[in-house]
């Protein structure tokens, strides 16, 4: 095994020691542990759909379908159908329906 000596910044090194706590590991081996999972991610080419993904998720804004969904959810339907039966529904774009709602609501707290 090759040697390598960091001088990490006082602020992760004390990150690195707080999961190594956490995680009941050496330090040396979750600085390994993250570093095989950093570099082995960039190995793997991904498209920016996945790469988007990732992030929405790292953000909290996208999550995977709950069991209950998932269950109700029918895979072989596109999103271009979805798309088009929403089209067919006809009345207001919900888009509109939320900024009339919004608007009403700040009428009445105005009042």
């Amino acid at each position: 095994m090759a040697k390598l000596t960091l001088e990490l910044p006082l602020e992760l090194q004390q990150l690195l020691q707080r999961r190594a706590a956490r995680t009941r590991k050496e330090p040396r081996q979750v600085a390994i542990e993250i570093l095989q999972k950093e570099l082995a991610a960039e190995e793997k080419p991904r498209s920016e759909r996945e790469r988007v993904v990732e992030v929405l998720q790292r953000a909290g804004l996208l999550r995977p379908l709950s069991d209950e969904l998932r269950k109700i959810a029918d895979p072989a339907v596109t999103h271009e159908e979805v798309r088009a039966a929403l089209g067919r529904a006809g009345g207001k774009p919900l888009s509109e329906i939320v900024i009339e709602q919004r608007q009403e609501r700040h009428e009445r707290l105005l009042s």
